[in-house]
């Protein structure tokens, strides 16, 4: 287990603990446990028992039982309604300022629960243990906690860092390789955008991680987690520019998600918005021909399908105008001029849009 330190501007700090098999963190870091009054432990209510068993390994209840909370599984969980029925479960349990929340699951579940952590009693002291592929090295990370609305994602929500975010790929052990092959895109995101050692981990580890291979996925996570957690200290609450780069391939991976109406994972979806920024990049003169090459021959070994998505340009330009990084432009997106040099370009022209979409989803 590697343990890391974080430190942000409001003077608040985070630790992270990256690694396999993990026991008793308590013991580990008493000074986040010990003033806790009472524990409560929230999870999907589709969470299998593995994931309890591993959930207690990492948190044993020894003399104080904790309390548990089961959200509806998915993102049907991630609405205000459940955010209110999660912190009065809370106040009706007695959880005070000094009070500890522990999110086990997917994306799903520490958006939910650290946003009802950030609003319980103005704010709680709250513990992100990202248990998915995608999660462990992206959506579980980072303090940025938040619920839908409207049918829109992630529109109501708070900066609030966790105490302490875990990431033991031994959650990981039962997750089927589809699964890791879908949160691939991430990982070759991470590979792009950040310096040579992180890409070279991932180059290294790619094959072996979508299969499944326990020390490739425990390279991969740590290296992409610690990169990630690293930018965040630095922008804290994306002011700063700082972690737009981890926007790379998500504009257009977003809407493509949006088109394809469920049919299309977040990864693979990601994937699709890493080759839309590749094309947009070399059309608009920003990335070289030979760097694209390079950066395009990484996709491959994701094996993509033809995407299931409708090829609708013009619901396409609808939805990445409306996302909410645009800033009141037409449209925005990371393109990228080579490996770990991004560079954000707005209200790119119609006609070079339409051929980076149509080469993203053959």
């Amino acid at each position: 287990m590697k343990t890391y330190s974080y430190s942000f501007r409001n003077e608040s700090s985070m630790k992270a603990a990256l690694g396999r098999d993990m026991r008793d963190l308590p013991a580990q870091y008493p000074e986040l446990f010990a003033p806790a009054d009472r524990v409560c432990v929230v999870t999907g209510s589709d969470a299998p028992p593995s994931l309890r068993a591993r959930t207690l390994a990492l948190f044993p209840e020894k003399a104080r039982p904790h309390a548990y909370y089961w959200l509806p599984p998915s993102e049907s969980a991630k609405t205000l309604e459940e955010a209110g029925r999660l912190a009065s479960f809370l106040f009706e349990e007695g959880f005070s300022r000094s009070s500890l929340v522990i999110a086990a699951g997917g994306g799903a579940v520490t958006d939910l629960a650290g946003f009802a952590a950030s609003i319980y009693m103005r704010g709680i002291r709250w513990i992100s243990v990202p248990t998915t592929f995608l999660a462990q090295i992206d959506a579980g990370l980072g303090g940025k906690t938040a619920v839908n609305l409207g049918g829109a994602k992630n529109i109501a929500g708070a900066f609030h860092q966790p105490a302490l975010a875990v990431c033991d790929t031994a959650f990981l052990d039962s997750l089927p390789h589809a699964e890791l092959r879908s949160g691939g895109g991430e990982l070759v995101k991470y590979a792009m955008i950040g310096p040579a050692a992180l890409r070279d981990t991932v180059g290294k580890h790619l094959s072996g991680t979508l299969a499944g291979d326990k020390a490739a996925l425990t390279a991969c996570v740590s290296a992409c987690a610690a990169y990630k957690l690293k930018l965040v200290a630095r922008d804290e609450r994306d002011e700063r520019g700082v972690r737009e780069a981890l926007n790379f391939g998500h504009t257009a991976g977003h809407a493509f998600e949006a088109m394809a109406g469920g049919r299309l994972p977040h990864g693979e979806a990601v994937a699709r918005g890493i080759r839309f920024a590749l094309i947009a990049s070399r059309e608009t003169g920003i990335l070289g021909r030979a760097d694209f090459a390079r950066l395009d021959a990484m996709l491959a070994p994701l094996r993509l399908k033809p995407a299931p998505v409708r090829k609708d340009f013009r619901h396409f330009l609808s939805l990445v105008s409306r996302d909410k990084k645009a800033r009141g432009a037409s449209n925005r997106f990371v393109l990228i001029a080579g490996p770990g040099r991004l560079a954000p370009a707005e209200d790119l022209d119609v006609p070079l849009l339409k051929k980076a979409f149509e080469g993203a989803l053959k």
